[in-house]
């Protein structure tokens, strides 16, 4: 994950990390993807975050994140092919084509659209070499959203799988709705509890242990803004360096169809 204020909500994150699921992490289907998206790219490879099911990719991996707990509780610890490194992946402390391709794992959703995200794509296009590769998880509001109404019905009668996919429906929605990709963690939060001021109605109604529901907590009084623009939005923001994007689907996991890997190369 990226910038971090005293009061991110990655402070506590990792504590819910055990309990996050599909799309919120990738499994093993997207782990192969993003293998086949960076395919004769992996000699060096940077990681944007800590996302421990991404470490085995690449001859030699690098990962990068802001915040000294998600390194020290999620990392799983340096080797000789990989290491990581303590760093705003805005400002890479690396030379210039320094690796063969970049990766991450929502990565450019956990910071503002359109600056934030422009400003990693262009670090991103300064360590990664000519030729290069980046791939990373997107998720992406659909050019036809649902509106905040109807994925509370559809929570409220059990008519999606997971509360990880609908926390990333909802949060859709809520963008959607605003007109603005961006929204506060903490707004997030807000908007459900006014939604839902009955969790006990609402694990009875959608299905999901209590555990799951409180996953969302951690964004309580969080600073941090998270993004889903839509796949247009995102092609706006990008850099001329990044380019020929293409989509690939990996793995059918609820909510798959929201969150591609985007593949671009370096010019």
């Amino acid at each position: 994950m990226g910038a971090r204020l005293s009061n991110s909500h990655w402070v506590d994150f990792h504590r819910r990390w055990a309990q996050l699921r599909p799309p919120l992490r990738p499994n093993l289907a997207v782990v192969e993807g993003f293998r086949q998206a960076i395919a004769g790219h992996a000699a060096r490879v940077l990681l944007l975050g800590v996302t421990p099911e991404l470490t085995e990719l690449g001859t030699t991996l690098v990962g990068v994140d802001q915040s000294d707990m998600m390194i020290s509780k999620i990392w799983p610890g340096d080797t000789a092919r990989r290491w990581v490194v303590r760093a705003d992946w805005r400002k890479l402390p690396f030379p210039e084509g320094h690796f063969s391709a970049a990766i991450g794992d929502g990565s450019l959703n956990v910071v503002t659209y359109p600056n934030g995200q422009r400003q990693i794509c262009e670090q991103v296009s300064k360590v990664v070499r000519p030729g290069g590769r980046f791939a990373c998880r997107l998720f992406k509001t659909p050019d036809h959203a649902e509106t905040v109404r109807t994925v509370c019905d559809a929570a409220m009668n059990a008519q999606i799988g997971s509360f990880h996919a609908f926390k990333w429906r909802f949060a859709m929605a809520l963008v959607a709705a605003s007109g603005d990709p961006n929204i506060h963690a903490a707004a997030i939060l807000e908007a459900f509890n006014r939604e839902f001021p009955d969790r006990a109605q609402l694990v009875m109604a959608g299905g999901w242990p209590a555990a799951d529901i409180a996953t969302i907590d951690v964004y309580q009084g969080s600073a941090e803004i998270y993004s889903f623009p839509t796949l247009a939005q995102f092609q706006q923001m990008l850099p001329a360096t990044l380019c020929n994007l293409r989509l690939l689907a990996a793995g059918s996991y609820e909510l798959a169809e929201r969150c591609p890997i985007v593949v671009l190369d370096l010019a």
